[in-house]
């Protein structure tokens, strides 16, 4: 019989570069939208100010921001040792952790897809260049998020296919 093994698209050391550019990526899409969120004001009626932190949905999407840049960026860390190392450290914290990130910022993404759409429809009504050039920075933040997702989607195939090598 022949035995079952996994082989890998890339080769060993091509494979560690791939994960640490999509890890260097990532951190960059998520910095943006960061700034973004962070930079982007409305003014509404009565000089009153709207910020990303009046609103839930952006408040979790710049929490869902936040946490993956900090994973991210331990991860970026982790591969760089272990490209100096030549070791694959612990691939189960990578699995799951590369899970957890990108469930979170595919749920931040559609959090702030869906509160941009909802304020294009409530204040949308008056059309004028300055609310759509908020909800133009508005979608290029969420797109960024959702951007990174799919990054950090990659990853966690990628370490899926390390599982079998360890166990």
């Amino acid at each position: 019989m022949e035995s079952q093994r996994q082989v890998s698209v890339f080769p060993k050391k091509t494979s560690r570069f791939v994960i640490l550019g999509l890890r260097v990526l990532t951190t960059i899409l998520l910095v943006v939208p960061l700034a973004i969120l962070v930079s982007n004001v409305l003014s509404g009626n009565r000089d009153k100010k709207y910020h990303f932190y009046d609103f839930v949905p952006y408040r979790y999407m710049a929490a869902s921001i936040v946490i993956g840049i900090a994973y991210s960026i331990f991860q970026t860390g982790v591969a760089v040792v272990r490209l100096r190392r030549e070791n694959h450290g612990n691939i189960l914290l990578d699995f799951f952790g590369d899970k957890v990130i990108s469930t979170l910022l595919a749920t931040g993404s559609v959090a702030g897809f869906v509160m941009t759409a909802q304020l294009q429809k409530q204040w949308g009504e008056a059309v004028s260049d300055y609310y759509h050039k908020y909800f133009k920075r508005s979608y290029a933040a969420d797109g960024l998020v959702f951007l990174a997702f799919v990054c950090t989607f990659i990853l966690s195939v990628l370490s899926s296919y390390a599982l079998p090598k360890k166990f």
